[in-house]
């Protein structure tokens, strides 16, 4: 290892850590992470004091509600129309023994501009169930100037008499609290941060350095270096349930590992713990803590309910084949249900990162643009949960990747059986994924007719593979819409005589949503947030920089050039216009109301199964020489990857503590 000479690189991989890392504390801060808080910042039932004069006093006294008090949030002036006031206000806090803990004066166009104000204090150790007193001294206001005004939420006698509150207007008690949130530091969630980051670095700049100092890096050994551990820490760091759908998809696989291939009009029986007593906690914003909690619970067999997977019930059981070994596992190692829910999520973690693993050893080119989209958050986010989408992108991978071994690779002579049995293998499954990714399988024109040799036309195996994937595909799509009727009702048809009455202005439309929602579908595409409910929002330089690179991954790898007759680009251009298609029509028929004007409902991370195919057909076609050499672009490619995963997992982890 030579430092001196290497220098570049390691102060390059310092200062990307170090803009992650300090981006993420600011966004830390402002979030207030790493306090509990005691009350809420609300504008539900509020009212305003108005008459404020020169002089006037408004004191609130509260109770620490715990230890390590240590901020305040103030919400002040409602009255954003009011004219500007250019007086001062004396802001100061006190404790029980009338000891000064913070004093400031500032102006009050200052508090009027920004509506929230957040004082920082010495922590106080012992804070819990000792009196505060906060204090609002107001100036003289400027002349034409008649009043400040103040937000508080008016309170019950019986509050006031519980001792929730002492709110006074120069020494006059009020029937109110003035409008404050009460921060307590955590020491739990700064170690559980600062471990979380002292282990994401480490695991960053030691493989980091390994794949820069290491000879001969192929694609396969950066996948090896570098995807399992993003995967690992995604895995740990996303809390169960807070992935896409993923509730609904954990009801709908235990119902399958309970033998309910089809979800049943009034529900599926199961143990009571599998609903991990959601009903009582709030999902959408769920915390390390709370799922600790949550741990203890036991699969009790006597304790039964029903659990009711409708949401999800259009998705076929062969895609939770992954989560329902994953629960057979989990319950023969333990009857905490939790420790089931994780044993399918890593389950289906493992299936998806071997598929993907597997397209990326049989491909003949392409190798570091499969490798590139592992690194897209959202992908990992679905490969480490309990969702279905996780076995649809590896199998499409695959799938593309396995046509394309067929045809270049020089050793395949002819078509032979087991190829055609692996090929509809991988046809049916993905056609019992979503239908939409089902015009993959004209893949399958790209195969030269000459390795066909000995074997009957061409034409009659390809018809015969996508005929009986395509029929496999119908039959659940007429299931499915049994399931999907109960959300759309009948507007489904109505859409369907839309677009067939109408398909220019349907066209129209599509062109509309794209033009409109581009950017939409674009930057959470490759990762600006992650998880439903309070979603993860990541900065947006992640995806920038991520898209970017994707780019330059598909444009500068030079294994892709002149491998593509025109008669193969056409093919490959009308399946990628077909499944785009098929996207917003699926949704358009779905989610999107009749009188709109745009298609509803449609996420980037949808077009992540045919990103490949598209990737290729863009380098395939315009020409453009890279003077790096392949294993270089290598190492780039998995080095940022790898180093925009600080960002990315210290994010989650900010989140949920």
């Amino acid at each position: 290892m030579k430092i001196k000479k290497d220098a570049k690189f390691f102060i390059l991989l310092l200062v990307a850590i170090l803009v992650l890392l300090l981006i993420n504390l600011y966004k830390v801060n402002l979030q207030n992470s790493f306090y509990d808080k005691g009350h809420e910042l609300t504008d539900k039932d509020t009212s305003t004091v108005q008459n404020i004069q020169k002089g006037d006093e408004i004191c609130q006294t509260f109770v620490a509600k715990k230890n390590h008090l240590s901020s305040l949030i103030l919400q002040l002036d409602p009255l954003k129309s009011q004219a500007n006031i250019n007086g001062t206000v004396l802001l100061s806090l006190q404790d029980a023994d009338g000891n000064s803990l913070y004093e400031e004066e500032i102006p009050y166009l200052y508090i009027k501009g920004n509506g929230k104000h957040q004082i920082h204090f010495k922590k106080q150790e012992n804070s819990a169930e000792k009196a505060y007193t906060i204090s609002l001294k107001f100036s003289e206001i400027d002349e034409g100037q008649s009043f400040y005004s103040v937000k508080y939420i008016p309170l019950s006698d019986t509050d006031k008499e519980n001792g929730e509150t002492s709110f006074s207007i120069n020494g006059e008690k009020q029937k109110g609290r003035l409008l404050y949130q009460d921060l307590y530091q955590n020491t739990k969630k700064i170690a559980l941060y600062v471990a979380f980051a002292l282990v994401t670095i480490g695991i960053v700049v030691a493989v980091s350095i390994r794949m820069y100092y290491a000879k001969n890096l192929t694609v396969e050994k950066a996948f090896l270096y570098t995807i399992p551990a993003i995967a690992i820490l995604f895995l740990v760091a996303m809390p169960f349930g807070k992935n896409h759908d993923e509730l609904t998809h954990w009801f709908r696989a235990y119902e399958v590992s309970e033998g309910a291939l089809l979800a049943g009009e009034n529900g599926t029986e199961a143990p009571e713990a599998v609903y991990l007593d959601i009903n009582g906690m709030d999902w959408e914003k769920i915390n390390y803590q709370q799922l600790v909690e949550k741990s203890k619970i036991l699969i009790q067999k006597d304790q039964t309910g029903i659990i009711n997977s409708t949401a999800a019930a259009f998705y076929s059981s062969v895609q939770y084949i992954p989560q329902v070994i994953g629960i057979w596992l989990g319950k023969l190692l333990s009857h905490h249900i939790l420790t089931v829910a994780y044993a399918a999520r890593i389950c289906n973690m493992i299936v998806a990162l071997c598929l993907t693993f597997l397209a990326i050893r049989i491909t003949p080119f392409g190798k570091k643009i499969f490798l590139a989209l592992l690194y897209i958050p959202i992908l990992m986010e679905g490969f480490t949960s309990m969702s279905p989408d996780a076995l649809t992108i590896s199998i499409a991978y695959l799938f593309v990747a396995y046509v394309l071994h067929l045809k270049f690779d020089p050793k395949i002579q002819k078509i032979q059986g087991k190829h055609r049995a692996i090929l509809l293998l991988l046809a049916i499954i993905l056609a019992f994924c979503k239908i939409v990714y089902i015009p993959l399988v004209g893949l399958l024109l790209l195969l030269p007719k000459e390795k066909f040799k000995n074997v009957p036309n061409k034409y009659i195996n390809i018809a015969v593979i996508a005929g009986i994937a395509v029929i496999l595909n119908l039959l659940w799509l007429k299931i499915s819409m049994h399931y999907l009727s109960g959300y759309t009702g009948s507007a489904s048809k109505v859409q369907l005589m839309h677009i067939l009455k109408s398909p220019i202005q349907y066209l129209q439309m599509v062109l509309y949503s794209l033009d409109h929602y581009g950017n939409h579908y674009l930057l959470p595409l490759f990762g600006s947030e992650l998880g439903w409910g309070e979603k993860v929002q990541l900065d947006s330089l992640i995806p920038y920089v991520l898209a970017f690179g994707f780019g330059l991954v598909a444009l500068l790898d030079s294994t892709i050039k002149q491998k593509f007759s025109t008669w193969d680009k056409v093919i490959m251009t009308l399946i990628v216009l077909a499944i785009t298609g098929l996207i917003f029509t699926s949704l358009y028929m779905q989610w999107t109301a009749i009188d709109s004007t745009i298609i509803e409902g449609v996420q980037g991370r949808y077009f992540l199964p045919f990103m490949p195919l598209l990737a290729i057909l863009a380098g395939s076609i315009v020409k453009v020489k890279s003077e790096y050499s392949n294993e270089t672009l290598t190492k780039v490619i998995a080095i940022t990857g790898l180093v925009v995963q600080v960002g990315v997992i210290m994010t989650i982890v900010a989140v949920h503590l």
